[in-house]
């Protein structure tokens, strides 16, 4: 079988002396491991030995990396490292929704999410669902200024560096095949929806009856049904099991001067949700050579990928999170069990029935028809083309030239509308004599990023120093166009063909087209230098500086300098060291600022570059009115906007002990962001109450604890166990707000964290009558809280506490690998129960127009007064969306990843075609230990309305090397 070389903390392997591979290795093979150099890849090309690494960074191990069903790479971060958040905002297949927090949140109104490298260029992008996941050699962390500083005007909030695959010098030729098939399910959920039965019990107890005029009311209606026998479970009349494969083949082939690295894949994702899924086509090549002397060495990377999705109209418009007629994740929970599904067979005949009247549940059946395929279609095609081209000459033995150009090429094209045959086409049809809308958009995304650098590196004695002064520039092109075809031919009408699109008719002005297009030209600009200086592998100091400007500035706030300092002890090396357990003691330290220009942040898949563009000057505007008729309007600008700050000091501990069998990293850090970018308040009689700007600041600390612990690794047995784990406290210092905060909202209010709950706090059921009761300011109880008895609950929509756990076994040829993740101190509005819980949250006539938890079967009552539940028909239900009744817990122990398998050993294919053999089964999110009652508590965000649930997935792999 296969035996990694494990780095904990290295992106790549550097090999001294001859070439070392993966492969079991006999005994007299063990000298040859002790030459590995571990390193850590800092991104512009630069990597640097561990043990002379001044930087906070992990390296994401293979347990996160291999064998996992993953669109977005950086789904695979999820637990990776300490002080890493990583989550998906949505399980939709292809979806950009996802939150990359590195050391908390940085920003209260601009990105967050740290920047991404890949082969050496940060990326502009903002979602990865076009990259392979099995192109991937290794991905490293990048977390402190020293490390982060490089990047300037984008490292604010971390840095991820990637590198794709590569083929290696004198290799030989090699093509491996991996293969993997399985399905997707939805999430279980502990909303306990009512059955017929229990519904009617939840009737009764508010008071509902027969009716006595002879027109069926609701309780009528679930009777029939109850009588009828139909109990739906709308959950699963929606949400099916879906196919998952994907099947990638990689060539590999290196000589004396040239190695290379081609791969081809395909993937396909069903939606757990019906019109959902993703498909995806990737090729990629990456070269690499070098002349005979050395002196030369050029590598290029060019990766193309077409993808198209089909996906939720709520993906993108958070106009119809609410809407339980358009957004099937929250339709699908109020379906009433008492009807049955399948009852009209089109939209036709569904408006002849019900017209636009949605009372008495009808929703679920307009739902229906909406969720059937081509009535509402609403698909993305989208192309994209990376490429790079880097070299670099030795002029002499110490000083080298180098450049580095990088494309990114993105063309989306989006096709979404209203069939002519759907329900919603019909009823907002009106008297015209056709019905229907189409909408097609264009994007075009080109960002350029060239970086020009000269380097030295020389050694006198036992000091050692590299130094590297740098020119970067970024240059993007945006351009988008839109539209709109209103008025479909039913006859001959197919989604994006261009066809049964009625002419514009001037008798009536019916059918009118309309479009729209918008171009953004912006860049960036930098120079910086970067040294580093070692004595005697003991002692190591580094220094960067970097000067940026952005597009998005002007005068003297256009340029802004950053800078970093660290230094590092290798304990060690000491002689009083010698005969100790440490075989690596590193204490490392470090200060240093960078800056995140992306002030405003960009809408998921969206490039950041591209937001506020025009915050520092005013805008004159020309609005669209009632009948296309052309408005006036003004927004302020503020020429005196400018970045935000981020200075980050940190302290860092590693070590190796115990004949290495114990590895670890512990590090504490102070982050604070000055100049937060915000509304300010200002007086009214400028025509506006605030105006954009830079407004206070806040702070991030925290601790971070890494370890890995090599049981047992002998005779082809092995185990290792791993954890990491970290806590983050932020503190706004400094904010101005116009007026006071709303209580049952999210705050931003200075000596308090971001995003914590304001609230009217519950105190529980009043026994005599059954209301609701909630504390006051003074400790008391009241039915009727006023402003004055809000209080903080000290906890927000952000972990304070994450990371992961897990273990590697192998036996033999047989492999058990296992990934749990966790997050705790996070508490979320559970809109969706908002609904299902209170007998007043759809309206006065909730019961028997959607359908209910039965936690409400045992409300209180004249008869059950002990109740927890307050009375169905208490007087006070509309205090909850104010108080913490609905916000829950939303911490969580996820068994994120477990695969199990064979390897076949070499003797075992020694008289076959193949190499190596690997067969695998995988589940990933299997199950998850939460108090959250929604389907998925991982997604950042305040209210649990309108999320798509990341899903259960389980796969049957197979890799086969020859």
């Amino acid at each position: 079988m296969n035996v990694k070389l494990r780095v904990l903390s290295a992106g790549a392997l550097f090999f001294l002396g001859q070439a070392v591979y993966a492969q079991k290795k006999p005994k007299d093979t063990a000298s040859k491991e002790t030459k590995i150099e571990e390193v850590v890849v800092l991104g512009y090309s630069k990597t640097i030995t561990k043990k002379n690494s001044t930087v906070a960074s992990n390296t994401v191990g293979d347990v996160f990396l291999e064998n996992r069903p993953n669109t977005n790479v950086l789904t695979s971060l999820q637990g990776s490292a300490p002080g890493v958040i990583m989550n998906g905002g949505s399980g939709s297949p292809g979806s950009a929704k996802f939150s990359l927090l590195i050391r908390g949140t940085s920003s209260i109104n601009g990105n967050t999410d740290a920047l991404i490298v890949i082969d050496d260029v940060p990326s502009n992008a903002s979602e990865y669902r076009n990259l392979n996941s099995n192109d991937i050699e290794s991905m490293t962390v990048l977390k402190d200024a020293a490390a982060t500083a490089i990047y300037g005007n984008r490292g604010a909030n971390g840095v991820v560096v990637i590198r794709t695959k590569r083929g290696k010098y004198g290799s030989g030729f090699k093509v491996s095949y991996t293969g993997m098939t399985g399905m997707s399910l939805r999430p279980l959920d502990k909303y306990n929806l009512a059955n017929t039965s229990e519904y009617l019990d939840i009737m009764r107890l508010y008071g509902l009856s027969p009716s006595t005029t002879g027109t069926p009311n609701a309780y009528d209606k679930a009777l029939a049904g109850q009588a009828a026998g139909i109990d739906t479970d709308w959950k699963k009349v929606f949400f099916k099991p879906e196919m998952f494969q994907s099947h990638d083949v990689s060539i590999s082939s290196g000589g004396g001067n040239v190695a290379s690295y081609t791969s081809f894949g395909y993937m396909e994702q069903g939606g757990a949700v019906p019109t959902t899924d993703f498909k995806r086509f990737t090729a990629r090549s990456n070269i690499m050579a070098k002349s005979k002397d050395e002196k030369l060495t050029v590598n290029s990377q060019i990766g193309l990928a077409f993808s198209r999705r089909n996906e939720l109209f709520e993906e993108t418009s958070s106009a119809i999170r609410n809407n339980s007629v358009q957004n099937p994740l929250l339709g699908v929970l109020q379906g009433l069990p008492y009807l049955a599904p399948g009852v009209y067979a089109n939209g036709q005949e569904l408006f002849n029935a019900i017209g636009t009247n949605f009372n008495d549940g009808n929703n679920i059946y307009v739902l229906e028809n909406l969720l059937t395929k081509g009535n509402l279609p609403n698909f993305v095609d989208q192309i994209s083309i990376t490429g790079n081209l880097g070299g670099s000459y030795k002029i002499t033995k110490n000083f080298s030239l180098n450049n580095k150009l990088g494309v990114d090429y993105r063309q989306s094209e989006r096709t979404s509308g209203r069939a002519p045959w759907s329900y919603l086409a019909l009823a907002t049809q009106g008297t015209a004599k056709y019905t229907g809308s189409e909408t097609q958009s264009i994007t075009r995304d080109l960002s350029i990023n060239n970086v020009a650098s000269a380097s030295y590196n020389g050694q006198a004695g036992e000091h050692t120093i590299d130094a590297t002064v740098s020119l970067e520039y970024n240059k993007v092109h945006y351009r988008t166009s839109t539209r709109t075809q209103n008025g479909l031919d039913p006859r001959t009408y197919v989604p994006g063909s261009g066809t049964g699109y009625v002419p514009y008719d001037s008798s009536t002005n019916n059918f009118l087209p309309s479009v729209s297009a918008s171009r953004i030209t912006a860049g960036t600009l930098a120079y910086f230098a970067n040294a580093n200086y070692d004595y005697a592998g003991k002692y190591g100091f580094s220094g960067t500086i970097r000067r940026d400007a952005s597009y998005r500035f002007i005068g003297a706030n256009q340029w802004a300098t950053y800078w970093s300092v660290s230094g590092r002890w290798n304990i060690d090396k000491e002689s009083f060291m010698e005969g100790s357990t440490f075989s690596n003691l590193k204490l490392r330290a470090s200060y240093g600022t960078n800056g995140n220009q992306n002030i405003i942040a960009s809408a998921s898949g969206s490039n950041p570059l591209l937001t506020a563009s025009t915050i520092v000057r005013d805008q004159y505007t020309s609005p669209i009115g009632y009948g296309n008729s052309l408005g006036l309007g003004f927004g302020y600008g503020n020429p005196t906007v400018r970045w935000e700050d981020v200075a980050q000091a940190n302290i860092g501990l590693d070590f190796t002990l115990l004949n290495n069998k114990l590895e670890g990293t512990f590090d504490i850090y102070q982050k604070k962001t000055t100049n937060l970018f915000s509304s300010i308040p200002v007086s009214g009689v400028s025509g506006s109450y605030s105006v954009n700007g830079n407004n206070g600041s806040m702070t991030n600390k925290g601790i971070e604890l890494g370890l890995r612990y090599n049981i047992f690794n002998k005779d082809g047995v092995k185990l290792t166990v791993f954890a990491n784990g970290s806590y983050n406290q932020n503190r706004i210092n400094e904010y101005q707000i116009n007026g006071d905060p709303e209580p049952g909202t999210t705050t931003t209010i200075a000596g308090h964290q971001l995003y914590e709950w304001y609230v009217y706090k519950y105190a529980g059921v009043n026994k005599s009558n059954g209301n609701l009761l909630f504390y006051t300011k003074d400790g008391g109880v009241t039915e009727a809280p006023d402003v004055s008895d809000a209080q903080y609950l000290d906890v927000g929509i952000v972990p304070k506490y994450a990371g992961s756990f897990g273990f590697e076994s192998q036996y033999k040829g047989f492999f058990f690998d296992a990934l749990f993740t966790f997050q705790a101190g996070i508490k979320k509005f559970d809109n969706a129960l908002y609904w299902l819980a209170n007998p007043v949250g759809l309206g006065s006539n909730a019961v028997g127009s959607g359908n209910l938890s039965n936690d409400l079967v045992g409300a209180w009552s004249p008869t059950n007064t002990n109740s927890d539940t307050p009375s169905l028909r208490a007087t006070n239900w509309g205090y909850t969306s104010q108080s913490d009744y609905f916000i829950k817990d939303a911490s969580f122990l996820k068994i994120r990843s477990a695969t199990i398998g064979y390897q076949l050993s070499k003797d075992m294919l020694r008289n076959m075609p193949i190499t190596g053999l690997r067969i695998y089964l995988q589940a990933e999110n299997i199950f998850t230990w939460t108090k959250w009652r929604g389907f998925d508590p991982e997604p950042i965000t305040g209210s649990s309305l309108s999320i798509y649930p990341n899903p259960r997935m389980y796969t049957i792999g197979v890799k086969v090397d020859f």
